[in-house]
């Protein structure tokens, strides 16, 4: 997979449409989970395109590192966030450096990634202005609506309350995102 499919995936990420507003549902709250890692394969689409990557992702409080790897595993890309900025590495050693994750993907693909709201939208912890539109039997949220994107968890890991999702789409106008969590290790 060239460089340019992942710079694909990862601007199709910001891709902006109008929000809806809709009534906050109650769900069961849910401890922050500020540290974890998560394999998994994250599909990137638009009207016109569409890309597909694994990704192994590494979060700790401010720090984050995202290895994206092809079909066949070969590392694509390496992307540190941290205080300091953040730095994208392609696998033919070009390096990038930003602000931050979305400063970056915003300089060199030209939109705004969600790239501060990804912690906790993979965990299933909406933020303090997000609208949970729908929860499950367990209290965890089904549909959430954040800064004008849709979440929708399709899958948990399990049926405890606290169990991590482990599918979810993430939509805005026509830009969609499809993570698939492979492993946890929160």
């Amino acid at each position: 997979m060239k460089p340019a499919v992942l710079m694909l995936a990862l601007g199709l990420v910001g891709c902006a449409a109008p929000a809806l507003r809709t009534p906050p549902v109650e769900m069961t709250p849910a401890a922050e989970i500020t540290r974890f890692a998560v394999e998994g394969r994250l599909q990137v689409r638009d009207a016109e395109r569409s890309a597909a990557v694994g990704f192994d992702w590494q979060h700790d409080g401010p720090r984050d590192e995202w290895l994206f790897t092809g079909p066949l595993g070969q590392g694509l890309a390496r992307i540190e966030s941290d205080a300091s900025g953040a730095r994208m590495t392609l696998s033919d050693g070009r390096r990038f450096e930003a602000a931050s994750a979305a400063e970056l993907a915003g300089s060199l693909l030209g939109v705004e990634a969600p790239f501060a709201n990804l912690p906790r939208w993979v965990t299933a912890r909406p933020g303090a202005g997000a609208q949970v539109r729908t929860v499950d039997t367990q209290g965890r949220p089904r549909s959430v609506v954040d800064q004008g994107w849709t979440i929708d968890y399709t899958d948990y890991t399990g049926e405890a309350p606290d169990a991590l999702p482990r599918k979810l789409d993430v939509h805005r106008g026509d830009t969609r995102l499809r993570l698939i969590v492979d492993a946890w290790n929160p």
